[in-house]
């Protein structure tokens, strides 16, 4: 997964204690609102990704850029710090941090949506198995 690292710790303990025989309950309700907080987490992240390319733009900070050499190469490092640019890594930018979170919590609603087809399709395969058989004795 992209992004945040520091919540796969909990991530793996939680498949480990299902995977290690322990109990399992799905509510797929609760997984349709942890799909759509997901979304709308993603949805506000990349907002605030499209609100710093404009709002933190660093072109005319006040400090004597037009005129000192210095004042206009500090100026255009914290435009570069605030969108991308020469030497500085994307992910290192307040837009690449923006568009990781976005992109963590996208990944996030594709393993909720996995989740809950794979229990929508175990479900019906036990309907379906409980119907030919005739049901309960």
């Amino acid at each position: 997964m992209a992004g945040p690292e520091a919540p796969e710790a909990g991530w793996k303990a939680f498949t480990e204690n299902v995977v290690g025989g322990g109990r399992l309950e799905l509510d797929p309700a609760g997984i349709e609102q942890c799909i759509k907080l997901c979304d709308d987490h993603a949805k506000g992240w990349g907002d605030l990704a499209s609100r710093a390319r404009t709002e933190l733009r660093a072109v005319a900070l006040g400090i004597g850029e037009a005129d000192i050499a210095s004042a206009a190469d500090i100026a255009r490092k914290f435009d570069q710090k605030a969108i991308g640019g020469e030497g500085i890594d994307f992910a290192n930018t307040a837009v690449g941090l923006f568009r990781a979170h976005q992109t963590y919590a996208l990944d996030m609603k594709s393993m909720f949506e996995a989740v809950l087809r794979r229990y929508m399709e175990q479900d019906s395969a036990n309907a379906a198995a409980l119907g030919a058989t005739g049901g309960m004795a």
